[in-house]
């Protein structure tokens, strides 16, 4: 028989652990139709805009939603383990969630209002759109790889907590400390640029760790009598 405090705990891991799977998958589908401009010369990229504006608004609306999801069942993780590391990195992976939102929101709507608003009939007006494209360009590559540091800090840490479990935990602990240590000496080495590609993959590998976690948090509960 589970006491109040128990009781309360499991409920959030079913929460949490249902709500991971189902945003791991979700967050990489919404990667997989994640569009983009190919063309350099501002013409085309005004035409290529124009045909994918829509879908770009969608697919980066979706991603926002899931980003604060995302925020909030950290935040009830950190409630539910109540420990220091677990609290940091909660706190970390908050502060990476506005971040990541902000990258999108530039990614997703702003740039698309800047590049369909744009007047190009001038070499004047060539030159601001050229200085405006460059601009949305390095705020979203700023926001998004100070989002992605933190929620790799984020994932190191509670892989910390996790290692001093002996069962699935410990091991979905490890497999957190390899891949964020990986991760962020690859990205602090330049070695990882977080355009379409490079962020679908560390999407992927972040939401595999993600999907782990929320099914170990099922498995631990188990069986478990309120």
């Amino acid at each position: 028989m589970l006491n109040e405090n128990e009781q309360k705990t499991h409920s959030y891991y079913r929460l949490i652990g249902w709500c991971l799977i189902a945003l791991s998958i979700l967050a990489n589908a919404g990667m997989a139709h994640h569009p983009h401009i190919s063309a350099a010369q501002p013409e085309a990229q005004l035409e290529q805009m124009a045909q994918i504006a829509g879908l770009t608004m969608h697919v980066h609306g979706l991603l926002i939603v899931v980003v604060l999801i995302y925020v909030w069942l950290f935040i009830l993780y950190g409630a539910a383990k109540n420990t220091a590391i677990v609290w940091l990195g909660s706190g970390l992976f908050a502060a990476g969630g506005l971040a990541m939102a902000g990258a999108a929101l530039i990614s997703g709507f702003l740039a698309p209002a800047m590049v369909l608003g744009a007047e190009i009939d001038t070499a004047e007006q060539v030159a601001i759109f050229k200085f405006q494209s460059r601009l949305m360009m390095q705020s979203n590559q700023v926001l998004a790889n100070a989002g992605a540091f933190a929620w790799l800090c984020a994932l190191i840490c509670w892989s910390s907590n996790l290692v001093r479990n002996n069962n699935l935990f410990r091991w979905v602990g490890l497999t957190g400390l390899l891949i964020g240590s990986i991760s962020v000496f690859v990205m602090a080495s330049g070695n990882w640029v977080l355009n379409v590609k490079g962020m679908s993959l560390f999407v992927l590998v972040i939401t595999i760790w993600f999907f782990a976690l929320g099914s170990c948090l099922l498995w631990s509960t188990r069986g478990k009598k309120n």
